[in-house]
């Protein structure tokens, strides 16, 4: 009986052990797709021709400008 009992504990460890396996594997899975998503946003607002890059470059070229006095 007492046997039986750890036996029975013991199969119930290594179906919990397996669970979290599975569970670490979807996790580091979900944050691999976190990250690429945050690179492929990056890589949009961020890149040669994106938005936020475009407008720093304008803002850049205008206190340029102003400091060397060859604009208005």
């Amino acid at each position: 009986m007492l046997n039986e009992k750890k036996l029975h504990q013991m199969i119930e460890m290594q179906k919990t052990e397996q669970k979290l396996k599975k569970q670490k594997g979807a996790s580091l899975i979900e944050y691999a797709l976190i990250l690429a998503a945050v690179v492929g946003i990056g890589t949009v607002y961020f890149g040669d021709s994106g938005s936020i890059t475009s407008a720093i470059n304008t803002k850049l070229d205008a206190v340029s400008t102003k400091i060397s006095g060859t604009g208005t």
